[in-house]
């Protein structure tokens, strides 16, 4: 029997991005993309119509930022973790992200590995 795939929704205002991170999560049969957001405020209204494990977070966007986009997430959706992905890598936003509720913090250029590495710690 297979195990239930974690349900991802990627958040990010770069479309060509959103899409780089779609193609590297589906080589991994464990990982369901089940939406895409451009926004903060479209992140919030995904993962209420998806119900996500995992919300892969930009910070700076249109609309609603990241940080309060996952304030408002992990505190109406306790069950759906999400991981800040960003080209912004200082200590100030990884405390300011996990202030706002990320399971964890990751630069963009992270690697796959890491990337997967963090989805899997945040799914359980």
């Amino acid at each position: 029997m297979a195990a239930t795939p974690i349900r991802i929704v990627i958040v990010d205002d770069s479309q060509v991005y959103r899409q780089t991170i779609c193609r590297i999560l589906q080589k991994k049969s464990n990982l369901q993309i089940v939406a895409e957001a451009e926004n903060g405020l479209a992140a919030i209204q995904a993962v209420e119509t998806h119900r996500p494990g995992i919300v892969l977070m930009d910070i700076n966007m249109p609309v609603l930022n990241g940080f309060d986009a996952t304030r408002i997430i992990t505190t109406e959706f306790p069950n759906t973790k999400v991981i800040v992905l960003t080209m912004h890598t200082n200590e100030a936003f990884s405390d300011r992200a996990h202030k706002a509720g990320a399971c964890h913090f990751l630069a963009k250029d992270c690697g796959k590995e890491n990337l997967f590495n963090a989805i899997e710690h945040c799914s359980h």
